[in-house]
């Protein structure tokens, strides 16, 4: 404590109380004892504080980090949804697809006419020429 502040003291405690004290008082030895004990419990505050202060960011890192790790595991997985539900709707549309237009085969009937109606053009041409 220096000296100016324990002028200021003595100051107050005579405007208030209205008593004289030297500075050699014993008032000022336990005060002086206060202060001690203060300082060093604030000490002790002051290093409480800066751990938990470290903790709380350890904990605040790893909280992010086990967020961002879910975040990927969910997005991965709704990716991978999004494809498997895209593969079942083309593997679906194709089916349907085939399903509605069959292939579409020529009768034997028609291979026949078309035969015959070539044959006999041929012939008709052979009757003009010949």
């Amino acid at each position: 404590m220096t000296d100016e502040q324990k002028e200021e003291i003595l100051n107050e405690i005579r405007k208030i109380h209205g008593i004289a004290m030297p500075e050699k008082d014993p008032a000022f030895a336990v005060i002086t004892a206060l202060e001690i004990v203060a300082r060093r419990y604030l000490q002790e505050v002051d290093i409480l504080m800066t751990k938990q202060s470290a903790n709380y960011e350890d904990t605040t890192v790893k909280y992010l980090d086990k967020a961002k790790e879910l975040a990927e595991v969910k997005i991965s997985n709704a990716v991978e949804n999004v494809y498997e539900t895209l593969d079942e709707f083309k593997i679906n549309t194709i089916k349907e697809v085939q399903e509605v237009k069959p292939k579409q085969e020529i009768p034997l009937f028609y291979w026949i006419f078309t035969l015959m109606a070539g044959a006999m053009g041929y012939m008709l041409c052979l009757s003009i020429i010949g």
